[in-house]
């Protein structure tokens, strides 16, 4: 079931400036999709153009079968963006009580709810502090419990770990990850940090000077790039990488080698990664924007 569609959306400010450009994508139920590219490249745009913040200069866009900006959508979504505000001088359960009200939550469900989210993101302890005198990382993690507050069916992310040290960004992800498998929440993630974004996501989209220029799955970008596997087989004499296509190019690799007389040291198996799909696709100037 497709949750978020856009079709020839764009966006152009005043004075100008094209933030987006003809943007046709989908998004199924259940998706972890990660919307990537460079700061600038038009992300926080479509994110805000999602969800009704914005209205579009060309196309338009559907979330949940509704035409974006519908106030059906705002009960039904949910957006942590970069510079998101809570209240720093009211408590972490008093920040999430009072947004509580804005969606609308049952009073026998709130206290209950801020409990369990508490407790999953592991700040249960912190509940009566002031937010103000959290790191930002764990005010990172209150900023989620407003988000997951009243089951959202999206979840919006932009930029969820900027500001973050490494192993609180590392933390934060695998909490989305396991919160939307979890909740069974659809998350559409808009980030420039392709490891993070490989590690949890689903599908992909690159977006480059507010174009879309690829979209589909991990797989399906791997073989569109001009990445290979390769082997990398470390020796005595020297370190080879070698291109293979499967098992048997393995080892034929490794065959070549012993027959030189040189004593192998190890064999690594090196796949390519996101990143290198990405790069080849995007320096490429590959316009790739049929989805697989």
């Amino acid at each position: 079931m497709t949750v978020v569609a856009t079709d020839g959306l764009g966006k152009t400010y005043e004075g100008g400036v094209e933030a987006l450009t003809n943007l046709s994508l989908t998004v199924d139920a259940g998706e972890i999709f990660g919307l990537l590219g460079p700061n600038g490249a038009g992300k926080s745009t479509t994110v805000r153009l999602l969800n009704g913040t914005l209205t579009p200069t060309t196309g338009g866009s559907t979330v949940l079968g509704l035409p974006s900006g519908d106030p059906q959508i705002r009960g039904a979504t949910a957006t942590v963006a970069e510079l998101a505000q809570l209240y720093e001088h009211m408590s972490v359960a008093d920040n999430l009580r009072f947004f509580a009200t804005l969606y609308d939550m049952a009073p026998g469900e709130v206290e209950p709810r801020i409990d369990e989210l508490l407790s999953l993101l592991e700040i249960g302890d912190r509940k009566t502090m002031r937010l103000g005198s959290l790191s930002t990382g764990l005010r990172k993690r209150v900023h989620l419990a407003r988000a997951l507050l009243h089951r959202p069916r999206i979840l919006f992310l932009d930029e969820p770990t900027s500001g973050l040290d490494p192993e609180s960004a590392r933390h934060v992800v695998g909490l989305v990850q396991s919160l939307a498998a979890r909740e069974g929440t659809t998350v559409f993630l808009c980030t420039h940090n392709l490891p993070l974004a490989e590690r949890i996501c689903t599908g992909y989209g690159f977006l480059v000077n507010g174009s879309l220029v690829w979209t589909g799955s991990r797989e399906a970008l791997l073989a569109a790039s001009t990445s290979r596997d390769l082997v990398r087989i470390t020796t005595d004499r020297d370190v080879q990488e070698i291109e293979i296509r499967n098992q048997t190019d393995i080892n034929a690799a490794i065959r070549r080698v012993m027959d030189s007389g040189a004593h192998i040291l190890e064999v690594r198996r090196i796949e390519p990664s996101l990143e290198d799909a990405y790069f080849a696709i995007v320096e490429g100037g590959r316009d790739e924007s049929a989805a697989s």
